[in-house]
C-alpha cells in the first residue's frame, strides 16, 4: 500500500497545517494518539481503516480525502490496483476506486470479505448514505442492530450515521461495490 500510505501521509500533514492544528489538537479532535498521527504523517505507519475513519470523522472529511491521489483525465484500472486497506485483520479488504470530490459528493470502493469475518463500520457524521452492491457471494449488513441479508446481484442502501457492520455469509468470499454519498 506504499502509494496510499504516501497519499495519506501528505494529505494529513497538508490538511492539518492548512487548518493551523498542532498534533496535540489533531489528536483531541480525532481520538488518535499524537504518536500515531506523527507516524502516519511521516509515512512510517500504515493506518487501519478504523484509524482513517477516526481521523476523517474528527476532521469532518470524507474517508477518501485522506487517500486521494492526483486524478488523470482517463484511466482504466482493475478494482485491485493498489494494496487494500484492511481492518484489524486482512480478512476485510477495502480498495478505494473513486475518491470523494465536492463536485460529485460521493466515493466508491471495491470490498472483499472472507467467510466468518465481521467488520464494524464507524458511524458517519452528517447526512451520509451507503450503497452496497453485492457482486459475488452473500453478505449481511447490520444497521443500528437490524440485519439485512444481501445476495449476489442485490444491493442495500442505508443512512450511515449509526453503527453498522458487514459480515460474509456462506463459505466463499463475498465481493461488493460500496458507494458512500454525502448529501447536503
Amino acid at each position: 500500500m506504499e502509494q496510499s500510505v504516501d497519499a495519506i501521509s501528505g494529505n494529513l500533514r497538508r490538511i492539518r497545517e492548512k487548518r493551523g492544528l498542532s498534533l496535540d489538537q489533531l489528536s483531541e479532535l480525532t481520538g488518535v494518539s499524537k504518536s500515531m498521527l506523527r507516524q502516519i504523517e511521516m509515512g512510517k505507519s500504515s493506518p487501519t481503516i478504523a484509524t482513517i475513519w477516526k481521523i476523517a470523522n474528527g476532521l469532518r472529511l470524507s474517508f477518501t480525502a485522506l487517500l486521494r491521489k492526483p486524478i488523470t483525465r482517463a484511466e482504466v484500472r482493475p478494482f485491485r490496483s493498489d494494496q487494500p486497506l484492511t481492518g484489524a485483520s486482512a480478512h476485510y479488504r477495502l480498495y478505494p476506486l473513486i475518491p470523494f470530490d465536492p463536485q460529485q459528493s460521493f466515493e466508491t470502493y471495491y470490498v472483499e470479505i472472507d467467510p466468518g469475518t465481521v467488520f464494524r463500520g464507524e458511524p458517519h457524521a452528517g447526512n451520509v448514505y451507503e450503497y452496497v452492491f453485492v457482486l459475488r457471494g452473500a453478505m449481511q449488513v447490520a444497521v443500528a442492530g437490524e440485519i439485512y441479508p444481501i445476495k449476489e446481484n442485490e444491493f442495500l442502501q442505508f443512512q450511515a450515521n449509526c453503527p453498522h457492520e458487514y459480515q460474509c455469509l456462506g463459505k466463499k468470499m463475498a465481493a461488493a461495490m460500496m458507494q458512500i454519498s454525502y448529501l447536503a
